[in-house]
């Protein structure tokens, strides 16, 4: 965790991007919730009765419309993001290497410099704008399920949240013997 603590310092004074990001993501998951309650009118009047056809199709191409614009600037704004982060941290580990002192460089070669330089930083900054952001994507896109859930009705989402745990439980106990 504490790793993460330190990235964020970095990323901290980019609060723009990062609120952007955080809006781009909530309509990914926005979109992925009207999706999954799209299918309801598929089954009840498209499927059998072939009713309100455009409607619903018109109504998925939107969403999924809606939902790509989400991704595209979630993406790019984590990117950004990403970037930002790792010339915060490329400056300051530049500081430091001009800082030492010769004995330093005398026991590292310029290659292992280059290779800390080169493939750490980079490390971090898929991290950020990679992990981080698909991370919280999804996380939004699972609070979006869940309120869909709750709306579509309460006391099963009720069941699913304290049943499905224990369920889980004794299915991965009863594998492990």
């Amino acid at each position: 965790m504490e790793p993460l603590t330190r990235l964020l310092r970095y990323a901290a004074p980019h609060r723009l991007v990062i609120a952007g990001a955080l809006a781009a993501m909530v309509v990914y998951g926005a979109a992925s919730a009207v999706l999954a309650w799209l299918v309801k009118p598929i089954l009840d009047q498209v499927l059998p009765a072939r009713e309100s056809l455009g409607v619903v199709a018109g109504a998925i191409i939107g969403a999924y419309v809606v939902k790509g614009i989400g991704a595209f600037f979630s993406s790019y704004w984590m990117d950004d993001l990403g970037h930002r982060v790792v010339m915060a941290l490329r400056n300051e580990l530049f500081e430091r290497v001009l800082g030492q002192s010769a004995a330093f460089f005398a026991r590292r070669s310029t290659g292992q410099l280059l290779s800390r330089v080169n493939n750490d930083v980079g490390q971090v900054q898929r991290a950020v704008s990679e992990t981080v952001g698909d991370m919280a994507r999804e996380s939004l896109t699972v609070i979006g399920y869940a309120a869909l859930l709750v709306y579509i009705d309460a006391g099963l989402a009720l069941v699913c949240v304290t049943a499905a745990p224990l369920g889980v439980r004794d299915l991965l106990a009863a594998g492990q013997q």
